[in-house]
């Protein structure tokens, strides 16, 4: 090796290490993020300024049933960085008109997919399935940090059934163990765990915040929220796993507040979304030689259908809401969702039950 070559290489290794001294997981609903905050300039080059703070992004709120909007924004995001970013994303999830997908934002030269899938919470043909969008679930092959091989669980809960949600995550959970063989699991999204939908009387009630095993990232005093006129913890971590623990740095979970660090207006602010990301740092591996993954010639990843719908209502009584709160299709009797009222199609026992 010439002197010229191993001055190159030291700074190209420099370069990494002193862009990369910590790698950054994030979580951030892009409060109806669509084609519109794209072609919008000025947000998509504030959105590009916080995504590339990350290595490793869950997003929700993805409204379009096409992949254009979210493809584009990470081209943008690998155009601003000169750095390969990719994006798996999920079915486009719910119960009704209003859906959205879900996103993983990743590096894709130190970070690979291995498996993913969108858990199956029952039937939602019949109104017995839990979540309003499933939460979907990716395992990832990490090059650079001290934890190789983690799986991620992005959720959005229903405002409405957020108790009943988050605690159904603790189900999530034990499927992933047993599914993908690994305790080292991260549940990361939009919770809507604090202020008017997920109060101090109903945590008890709540079998992700009492098991050992998981730890909440997220301190109930912080404020996820833009707004000026709301201090809530919507969006959270709960970590498992003693690889995943370890690699994570003590007292890095937060709110990122762009508002502040960015020096902009209310309005511009908003203009991003109603949510600031949450985000964490994981310890890096000191032995990494510099490996990388070979990257992809295109950009986007279809995570596939969810097949939640294709499900028999056999033996479902779908006159009744009694295990079926949330429930709604044209096609039904009556429905139990929360909006029912309004339009007078709910069943019977909606109150005695939702």
């Amino acid at each position: 090796m010439t002197p010229a070559t191993f001055w190159v290489l030291l700074l190209v290794a420099t370069s990494f290490y002193c862009t990369s001294h910590a790698f950054k997981v994030a979580s951030f609903n892009i409060a109806r993020f669509s084609m519109s905050k794209v072609t919008d300039t000025v947000v998509r080059d504030r959105l590009v300024q916080i995504l590339r703070r990350y290595e490793l992004i869950s997003i929700q709120e993805v409204m379009s049933a096409e992949n254009e909007a979210i493809i584009s924004l990470v081209r943008e995001l690998s155009q601003a960085t000169g750095l390969p970013y990719n994006v798996l994303v999920s079915d486009h999830l719910g119960r009704s008109t209003y859906r959205e997908k879900y996103a993983y934002v990743y590096r894709e030269d130190i970070l690979k997919p291995t498996e993913w899938y969108h858990y199956d919470d029952g039937c939602e043909n019949c109104g017995t399935d839990v979540f309003m969008r499933e939460p979907f679930v990716a395992r990832f092959s990490s090059l650079t940090t001290v934890v190789k091989d983690l799986a991620l669980v992005s959720i959005h809960t229903s405002p409405d059934y957020a108790v009943r949600e988050v605690d159904a995550l603790f189900d999530v959970w034990e499927d992933v163990q047993q599914r993908l063989l690994t305790q080292n699991i991260l549940i990361l999204g939009d919770y809507n765990a604090d202020c008017k939908y997920v109060t101090n009387k109903h945590w008890p009630t709540i079998r992700l915040r009492h098991e050992p095993q998981l730890h909440w990232l997220i301190s109930d005093d912080e404020d996820t929220t833009v707004s000026t006129n709301t201090h809530c913890a919507y969006d959270r971590f709960v970590a498992s796993g003693v690889e995943m623990l370890n690699a994570i740095f003590p007292e890095t979970a937060t709110a990122f507040n762009y508002h502040e660090a960015y020096g902009l207006t209310y309005e511009e602010a908003k203009d991003v979304s109603d949510h600031y990301p949450v985000e964490m740092q994981l310890r890096l591996d000191s032995d990494y030689n510099g490996e990388r993954f070979q990257t992809s010639p295109t950009l986007g990843i279809d995570g596939g259908p969810s097949t939640n719908g294709a499900c028999s209502c056999a033996g479902v009584d779908v006159t009744s809401c009694q295990g079926r709160c949330g429930a709604y299709s044209k096609t039904l009797p009556c429905n139990c969702n929360a909006s029912c009222g309004q339009y007078g199609s709910c069943c019977a026992d909606y109150k005695a039950h939702c």
